[in-house]
C-alpha cells in the first residue's frame, strides 16, 4: 500500500507543480492570472525581496480567486506567478492592473534586475508606460519560463484584479475603453451644461444642485479610474490620496441638496428635514475627515455615507410617491439603480464580489442610467410646472369673469385689498428693520475681524498698541504692576525650510492656541510680527510673570505641532519687562521686553529672561 502511494505521489507531483505555471496562449484573449498566483501576507510591510525569495514554499498560499482581492487592511501582499511561453518565438505581453487606486505596486522579474514601481502614491512619471492604470510590459523568449514577484500595499482596497494580454490586444482594448470613457464623461458634461442652462433661465436651484452633483460625481469617477492622477495632478500625491473620499462626499452633499429640493421634502413631515440635516452634518464631517483626518476613516465614512444617503433618498422617494407626488416614480427608479451599482462597487472593494471590469464600471453604468432618469424626471417636472401654470391661468380667467359678475361686491373687495396692502407694508417694514439689525451686527463682526490676525486669530499689532496704552493708563492710575512678555519661536526659519511654509503656518497657529489657553481671561495675547508674540499681563509682578512664562515655554515644548502626519517640535524664548509704571510709554516697555528676549536668545534659546535695569539702562 505504501509503495502504491509513493508511485501516485511521483506521478502527481509534476502535475501539481505545472498547475502553478501559467502557459501563455498565442491568442488575443485576456488571461486572468489570479488562480495561478500564490500570496504571502506581510502585515508589518517591512520584508525585502531577498527575504521573500528565501521563504519556504509552505509559507505561500494559493490566491484561489480570479482577482487577487484581499479587502481593506493596510498589509503588504507579496504575490508570485510563474509564466511560460510555449511558442517557438518571442512574445510581448502586458500585465494590466485593474485597480488604479493601489497606493504602492512593485514588480520583480519583468526586465532583468530592473524593479517596476507604480501606484497612486508615487509620481506618475515613475511608470514605465504612460497609462492611467499600472501597466507591466513583459517579453518572453521562445520556450522561456519566468517567475514574477509582485508586492502591493494600499490603505484602500488591496485589489490587484490583474489580466494578461498580448501587446496587440492591449492596444485594441485601450482604443475601445477610451472611446467608452469619452462617451461616459461626454454624457456627464452634456447633462451638466444642459441643466446649468436651465438654471440660468429658470433660477430654480434644483437644477443648480443637480448640475453640481453631476460635475462632482464626474470628478469622483475621473479620480477612481486613474485619469486624474494621469492628467490633472501627476505629482500631487497627498492631494490625490484625499481627493477620492473628498469628491465622493462632495457629490453626496449635492445629491442630498438636490433630493431635498426636487422632492419638496420641506413640505412633508418634519422628520424629512431632520434626517436631511443629519445627513448634511455627516457629509460635512466626512469632508473634514478627508481634508484633515486619517485616510481610512474618510474612505469608510464616504462609503457609508453613499449607501446611507442613497437608501434614505430611495425611502423618501417612495414615501413621497405614496403621498401622491407624481415625479417620485422616476426618482425611485433612479435611486434603485444607483444603490445597486454602489453596492456592486463597494462589495468588490471589500473582496466579497470578484473585482472585474463589470464591478469596476458598475457605478459608471448605474450612475449614467440614474442621471438620465433624473434628467427625464426634471423635464417632467418642467412639464408639470407648465401644466400648473396653464391651470392657474384658467382659474384666473374664471375668477376675473366671476369678479365682473359680482360688481356689487367691488367695494368690499377693495377694502380687503387695502387691508392686505397695509399688512404687507407692515411686514416689509419689519423685514427692513430686521435687515438693518443684521447689517449692524455684521458691521460689528467686521470691526472685530479687523482687530485680529487672520492666521492665528490673535489680536494684531494695531490692536496691541491700543490695548497696551489702555492697560498702561490703568496701571499708572492705580499704581498696579504691569508685565510685558515678548515671545519668539526658536529657529522658525528652519521649520519653514525643512517642512514648508504651510507647516510653518500650522506651527504659528498651534503655538498661538497653546499660549492663549494658558493665559488668564483678563490677559491679552497678540501677534507682534512673523513668529513673535506679545502678552500683556495686568496686575502681575515679575515673579508671577516669570512663573507664567516658564509655564508657556514648558507647555509648548511638551506639545509639538502635528501637521500632515509629522510631529514638529517647537520651543520659545521669552523676554519679560515687569514694573509699576509711572509715565513710561508703551513703546519703551516693549523695547525693554525685546532686550530681555535678545538676552534669552543669546543665552541659548528655549529660556526665559527678564529685563534688568542695571545692565540695560544705557541701551
Amino acid at each position: 500500500m505504501i509503495a502504491v502511494l509513493r508511485v501516485l505521489l511521483l506521478v502527481l507531483l509534476p502535475a501539481l507543480s505545472q498547475a502553478d505555471v501559467l502557459s501563455l496562449p498565442a491568442t488575443d484573449q485576456p488571461v486572468l492570472p489570479g488562480p495561478f498566483m500564490q500570496v504571502w501576507q506581510d502585515p508589518a510591510g517591512r520584508a525585502a525581496i531577498s527575504d521573500v525569495r528565501g521563504l519556504p514554499d509552505s509559507a505561500w498560499q494559493a490566491v484561489g480567486r480570479r482577482d487577487a482581492s484581499f479587502g481593506y487592511g493596510g498589509s503588504a501582499y507579496w504575490l508570485r506567478l510563474t509564466l511560460h511561453n510555449p511558442e517557438n518565438r518571442a512574445m510581448d505581453w502586458v500585465l494590466l492592473i485593474g485597480n488604479p487606486l493601489l497606493d504602492y505596486l512593485d514588480a520583480y522579474g519583468l526586465d532583468g534586475e530592473r524593479i517596476y514601481r507604480a501606484g497612486d502614491q508615487r509620481p506618475f512619471t515613475a511608470r514605465w508606460v504612460d497609462h492611467r492604470q499600472p501597466v507591466l510590459p513583459l517579453r518572453l523568449a521562445a520556450g522561456e519560463s519566468r517567475e514574477l514577484i509582485l508586492r502591493m500595499q494600499s490603505n484602500g482596497s488591496a485589489n490587484l484584479s490583474a489580466s494578461l494580454m498580448s501587446a496587440a490586444a492591449f492596444a485594441h482594448r485601450e482604443q475601445r475603453m477610451l472611446l467608452l470613457q469619452g462617451l461616459f464623461f461626454g454624457a456627464l458634461a452634456a447633462l451638466c451644461l444642459y441643466n446649468l442652462s436651465i438654471f440660468g433661465i429658470t433660477r430654480d436651484r434644483n437644477y443648480l444642485w443637480y448640475s453640481l452633483f453631476v460635475a462632482s460625481f464626474g470628478l469622483y469617477q475621473f479620480i477612481q479610474l486613474g485619469f486624474a492622477l494621469q492628467w490633472l495632478w501627476p505629482q500631487a500625491l497627498a492631494w490625490h490620496q484625499l481627493s477620492f473620499p473628498l469628491s465622493s462626499a462632495v457629490a453626496t452633499l449635492f445629491g442630498i441638496l438636490f433630493t431635498y429640493g426636487v422632492l419638496d421634502l420641506k413640505s412633508g413631515p418634519p422628520f424629512f428635514t431632520w434626517i436631511t440635516h443629519l445627513l448634511l452634518a455627516c457629509t460635512v464631517t466626512v469632508i473634514g475627515l478627508a481634508l484633515f483626518g486619517p485616510y481610512s476613516a474618510a474612505l469608510f465614512g464616504s462609503f457609508a455615507l453613499v449607501i446611507a444617503g442613497a437608501i434614505l433618498a430611495c425611502l423618501f422617494t417612495l414615501l413621497r410617491w405614496r403621498a401622491g407626488f407624481q415625479a417620485a416614480r422616476l426618482f425611485a427608479a433612479g435611486w434603485f439603480v444607483l444603490i445597486a451599482a454602489s453596492l456592486f462597487s463597494i462589495l468588490s472593494g471589500t473582496g466579497l464580489l470578484p473585482y472585474s471590469q463589470l464591478t469596476l464600471h458598475a457605478q459608471q453604468i448605474g450612475s449614467l442610467i440614474e442621471l438620465a432618469v433624473f434628467s427625464i424626471a426634471l423635464a417632467a417636472r418642467i412639464r408639470q410646472a407648465q401644466s400648473a401654470q396653464q391651470l392657474a391661468q384658467a382659474h384666473l380667467f374664471a375668477k376675473e369673469h366671476q369678479l365682473r359678475l359680482e360688481q356689487a361686491k367691488g367695494l368690499e373687495l377693495q377694502r380687503q385689498i387695502n387691508d392686505g396692502l397695509e399688512l404687507r407694508v407692515s411686514e416689509r417694514t419689519a423685514a427692513l428693520e430686521l435687515a438693518l439689525t443684521e447689517l449692524s451686527s455684521a458691521n460689528q463682526q467686521l470691526s472685530e475681524l479687523n482687530r485680529r490676525d487672520s492666521l492665528t486669530g490673535l489680536f494684531n499689532r494695531q490692536t496691541l498698541n491700543e490695548e497696551l496704552q489702555r492697560a498702561l493708563a490703568r496701571a499708572i492710575r492705580g499704581q498696579r504692576p504691569l508685565a510685558i512678555l515678548m515671545l519668539d519661536l526658536d529657529h522658525f526659519k528652519q521649520v519653514n525650510d525643512r517642512h514648508g511654509h504651510l507647516a510653518g503656518d500650522a506651527c504659528l497657529h498651534h503655538a498661538a492656541q497653546r499660549m492663549q489657553q494658558r493665559l488668564r481671561s483678563g490677559d491679552l495675547l497678540a501677534r507682534f510680527g512673523g513668529e513673535e508674540f506679545v502678552a500683556i499681563l495686568c496686575d502681575t509682578d515679575l515673579p508671577g510673570a516669570r512663573e507664567l512664562a516658564e509655564h508657556l515655554r514648558d507647555d509648548l515644548a511638551r506639545h509639538p505641532c502635528r501637521h500632515a502626519g509629522q510631529s514638529i517640535g517647537l520651543s520659545l524664548s521669552i523676554g519679560i519687562c515687569a514694573c509699576i509704571p509711572d509715565d513710561t510709554d508703551g513703546e519703551r516697555l516693549l523695547q525693554r521686553a525685546d532686550q530681555a528676549l535678545y538676552r534669552a536668545k543669546a543665552a541659548g534659546r528655549n529660556r526665559v529672561e527678564n529685563y534688568e535695569a542695571s545692565a540695560l539702562d544705557g541701551v
